[in-house]
């Protein structure tokens, strides 16, 4: 496994690869969501189900790439896109038809992020769709907060880590303390909170019901 730079990393997705990179909570695992091999792959080094649903991340620069995703966008969706993107929050929300299967499992429905961090942003524009976002660790290991931690889980089974020019960044961001995204899945007009992280369940219940 080796370090990439935003173009290497890119390009690996566009052909085929699983890299991981950095969120401005924890690393993540990424592969393109049309690719089914590199998906599946994914789960497979995760330990979970072919079945369990995993997120993508679309860019802060894109946010046409919804389009890809969900149609329409339902309007407690947009709510929470509108106070919490970009940021740690990942709205679960029913998928298009064409979404991949091994992205939505059996559910039918898709978690979609908006990173506020620059990097991932360019990473996904430069890759051209959106890509696989879920925590690099195996299950039930702690998410990864630094290539380091990503090189010790994933050495020989991942194809390379997204890194910036100055890897030092990263070590002084894992130096503080960092909570994986907040899930919310959304139907019409209810939400239900599936994962309490970095957006507390009182932010989200004052922005959606206020």
């Amino acid at each position: 496994m080796e370090l990439l730079n935003i173009d290497e990393a890119a390009w690996k997705l566009r052909n085929g690869s699983v890299i991981a990179y950095p969120t401005e909570t924890v690393f993540g695992l990424g592969a393109i969501i049309y690719d089914t091999e590199a998906v599946l792959k994914i789960k497979k080094i995760k330990n979970i189900s072919s079945r369990k649903p995993l997120s993508v991340i679309i860019s802060k620069n894109n946010q046409f790439m919804l389009n890809e995703l969900v149609e329409p966008f339902i309007p407690v969706a947009q709510r929470l896109a509108k106070f919490f993107w970009p940021g740690p929050l990942t709205i679960l929300h029913k998928a298009k038809d064409s979404v991949p299967e091994s992205v939505t499992g059996d559910t039918g429905f898709i978690g979609i992020r908006c990173s506020d961090l620059e990097i991932v942003s360019e990473l996904v524009d430069k890759t051209g769709h959106p890509i696989i976002t879920t925590s690099a660790n195996p299950t039930g290991k702690e998410p990864a907060k630094t290539y380091e931690d990503v090189f010790n889980y994933f050495n020989d089974q991942i194809d390379g880590v997204l890194t910036e020019e100055d890897t030092s960044g990263y070590e002084q961001r894992s130096l503080k303390p960092q909570l994986p995204s907040t899930i919310v899945k959304v139907d019409y007009h209810n939400i239900e909170i599936i994962r309490e992280g970095a957006i507390s369940k009182e932010d989200i219940l004052n922005k959606v019901y206020k």
